[in-house]
């Protein structure tokens, strides 16, 4: 999945549905779907991106999951 308007669409899809989870559930179910969102991105991204550039697997996690959450951050 390295097709550039896939991702740029799919951060939108994000955006629009942690704006709706935000307003109309509350911020407690924000987090819960920031910290799936994250815990997958680790998987699909994260680990293979930290390889290329040299990284070992445990440190692409932790910053996917830090970039992730200070990302988010102001929504919530």
């Amino acid at each position: 999945m390295n097709n550039p308007l896939v991702h740029k669409t799919l951060v939108v899809v994000i955006w629009f549905v942690a704006l709706y989870l935000g307003i109309s559930k509350g911020s407690w179910l924000l987090a819960i779907a920031i910290a799936v969102l994250h815990t997958a991105e680790v998987f699909t991204k994260g680990i293979s991106v930290g390889t290329r550039a040299g990284k070992s697997k445990l440190y692409s996690v932790i910053m996917t999951l830090v970039f992730g959450y200070a990302w988010w951050k102001f929504i919530i």
